[in-house]
């Protein structure tokens, strides 16, 4: 399966209407199993991260862009402290 393939799985899933949720720390054990096997985050520039509280995932190429768009909005200077949780 293609990342693209899994994401509109991911898509179809979470609009689909359920009784049943999966608690976060299910969630967690999930993608980090995932991780582990290979099917997600494997590529060189799409490694997954996860945030400093652990309870979001981002990518490796998605953190670039977005400190890429911090650093030009501040118009090539700003401190570490200028970037958003």
């Amino acid at each position: 399966l293609s990342l693209e393939d899994l994401m509109a799985q991911l898509s179809t899933a979470q609009e689909t209407k359920t009784t049943a949720r999966l608690s976060e720390r299910n969630v967690v054990e999930l993608v980090s199993k995932l991780k582990e096997k290979g099917l997600v985050g494997a590529e060189e520039d799409n490694a997954l991260l996860h945030t400093v509280t652990g309870r979001e995932y981002i990518t490796e190429k998605r953190l670039r862009e977005e400190v890429q768009s911090q650093v030009d909005r501040l118009g090539g200077r700003g401190g570490v402290g200028g970037l958003p949780p």
